[in-house]
């Protein structure tokens, strides 16, 4: 497909946007310049991440439902899942198109796209480009700014340098088709991924050299202590998992608010680096239905109160 041929098929024909208006949106021209003193005026006037959710919470509801949990609980934006049966990439156009449509009606912002695009995989360059494409079109459709991807299979300490070389070559290739669109490509900081430690994603982003790679924070339990990985992270971190650990260790979901994290805390570290993306959930305590949706309104209570003056 030629790159004017796929910005058609999306609407961004003509309409790549610059740099500095990339992880939000924007305009251009007389529009951006007649819109910077109200949005100073706006920044000014709030505080806090946006509360976000990621679709996978609930991802045995329907997506249409968890959407209307996510405008009930008061979230300011979601990140549809992007697998079966809420957002695969092999969702017909029209199909996106309504899901953005309701998304408009719940009075939502789509925050990102949580693709599944992996750099450096071991399969045939033809399909990754394809996925690539395929989750650029359905975030343009969305109207967001960001996907979700991730960095390789291995933890970073034991990936070769083939592994390291496919990574990168990957990252520059995605981003070099990202840029013209404005969308950012944040890498999950997680285990079994070449960003599981904060040093090897800044490496990753170094060596791939775009201003579209970018990072998704969040804790990684006993792996790095939280905050200085949100030290780290705070030059390129576009949005962030708020997930927390139970306080004695264990595997079972905590409240947000009940963890051994201080999110308060990881907000001033990555805001103090220039963060103004959300903070979203991505998973809820409880095993019932309605355990779940009681967890999910107190934990988008508690990410409204973040940065908040008492």
């Amino acid at each position: 497909m030629q790159r004017r041929e796929f910005l058609s098929r999306i609407g961004m024909a003509g309409m790549a946007l610059p740099l500095g208006l990339a992880a939000c949106g924007g305009g251009t021209g007389q529009t951006a310049a007649a819109g910077t003193a109200g949005a100073a005026a706006g920044q000014a006037a709030v505080s806090g991440p946006k509360a976000g959710l990621c679709t996978i919470a609930f991802q045995e509801r329907p997506l249409f439902e968890v959407l209307e949990l996510a405008a009930e609980a008061g979230f300011d934006g979601v990140e549809p899942w992007g697998k079966p049966d809420h957002l695969p990439l092999t969702t017909p156009d029209d199909r996106v198109r309504e899901i953005r449509a309701k998304l408009d009606s719940l009075n939502l912002e789509c925050s990102h796209f949580g693709s599944y695009v992996r750099l450096g995989e071991e399969r045939p360059s033809d399909q990754q480009e394809a996925d690539m494409r395929r989750s650029l079109e359905i975030a343009g459709l969305l109207g967001t700014k960001i996907i979700r991807m991730w960095a390789g299979s291995k933890n970073s300490e034991d990936m070769s340098e083939a592994d390291w070389a496919r990574t990168v070559e990957d990252g520059k290739k995605y981003c070099a088709l990202a840029e013209p669109l404005g969308i950012q490509l944040a890498m999950e900081m997680h285990g079994n991924t070449l960003t599981n430690r904060s040093a090897a994603m800044i490496d990753l982003i170094n060596r791939v050299g775009s201003p579209m790679l970018k990072a998704n924070y969040q804790i990684l339990n006993g792996a790095e202590d939280p905050y200085d990985r949100a030290r780290a992270a705070a030059p390129y971190a576009v949005m962030a998992h708020a997930q927390n650990a139970p306080a004695g260790g264990g595997e079972q979901q905590t409240l947000i608010s009940e963890g051994v994290v201080d999110f308060n805390k990881i907000y001033e570290i990555l805001s103090a680096g220039g963060f103004k993306g959300y903070f979203q959930v991505e998973f809820v305590k409880g095993s019932s239905y309605e355990e779940k949706v009681d967890s999910l309104q107190r934990d988008c209570a508690y990410l409204k109160s973040i940065g908040k003056k008492a």
